[in-house]
Protein backbone atom coordinates (compact mmCIF):
# COMPACT_ATOMS: atom_id res chain seq x y z
CA UNK A 1 0.00 0.00 0.00
CA UNK A 2 1.63 3.32 -0.96
CA UNK A 3 0.73 5.94 1.12
CA UNK A 4 1.42 9.73 0.16
CA UNK A 5 3.20 11.68 2.93
CA UNK A 6 0.76 14.88 2.48
CA UNK A 7 -1.97 12.46 3.92
CA UNK A 8 -0.11 11.60 7.37
CA UNK A 9 -0.50 14.21 9.86
CA UNK A 10 0.27 14.33 13.73
CA UNK A 11 -2.32 13.64 15.64
CA UNK A 12 -1.64 17.42 17.49
CA UNK A 13 -3.24 19.22 13.68
CA UNK A 14 -6.64 17.11 14.15
CA UNK A 15 -6.87 18.11 17.85
CA UNK A 16 -5.96 21.62 16.66
CA UNK A 17 -7.32 21.88 13.32
CA UNK A 18 -9.70 19.21 12.29
CA UNK A 19 -10.46 21.38 8.87
CA UNK A 20 -6.94 20.77 7.79
CA UNK A 21 -7.70 16.77 8.05
CA UNK A 22 -11.46 16.65 6.12
CA UNK A 23 -9.34 18.71 3.34
CA UNK A 24 -6.96 16.36 3.26
CA UNK A 25 -9.27 13.27 3.39
CA UNK A 26 -11.19 15.07 0.37
CA UNK A 27 -7.76 15.33 -2.28
CA UNK A 28 -6.56 11.88 -0.91
CA UNK A 29 -9.70 9.92 0.10
CA UNK A 30 -8.19 8.90 3.64
CA UNK A 31 -5.74 10.42 6.30
CA UNK A 32 -3.33 8.63 8.52
CA UNK A 33 -2.91 10.01 11.59
CA UNK A 34 0.52 9.79 13.59
CA UNK A 35 0.88 10.06 17.61
CA UNK A 36 4.45 9.51 18.64
CA UNK A 37 5.49 9.64 14.78
CA UNK A 38 3.59 5.87 14.12
CA UNK A 39 0.53 5.91 12.17
CA UNK A 40 -2.03 5.21 14.95
CA UNK A 41 -5.59 5.90 12.92
CA UNK A 42 -7.01 5.95 9.56
CA UNK A 43 -9.73 8.57 8.77
CA UNK A 44 -11.50 7.60 5.55
CA UNK A 45 -13.97 9.01 3.48
CA UNK A 46 -16.80 6.28 3.19
CA UNK A 47 -17.94 7.60 0.35
CA UNK A 48 -15.15 6.50 -1.59
CA UNK A 49 -14.75 2.59 0.01
CA UNK A 50 -17.20 -0.30 -1.41
CA UNK A 51 -20.32 -0.63 0.22
CA UNK A 52 -19.36 -3.89 2.07
CA UNK A 53 -16.35 -2.13 3.55
CA UNK A 54 -18.40 1.21 4.80
CA UNK A 55 -21.07 -1.41 5.71
CA UNK A 56 -18.84 -3.24 8.08
CA UNK A 57 -16.73 0.19 9.67
CA UNK A 58 -20.76 1.07 10.26
CA UNK A 59 -20.93 -1.99 12.27
CA UNK A 60 -17.82 -1.86 14.49
CA UNK A 61 -18.73 1.41 14.86
CA UNK A 62 -22.01 1.37 16.11
CA UNK A 63 -20.92 -2.01 18.37
CA UNK A 64 -17.99 -0.41 19.90
CA UNK A 65 -20.49 2.99 20.92
CA UNK A 66 -22.78 0.32 22.61
CA UNK A 67 -20.13 -1.11 24.87
CA UNK A 68 -18.31 1.84 25.56
CA UNK A 69 -21.22 3.58 27.36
Amino acid sequence: MNVDTKAMLPITDANHNFSKVTKVVGEFGSAILLKNNEPRYLVIDLTKVDEKTAESVMKKAAASKKTSK
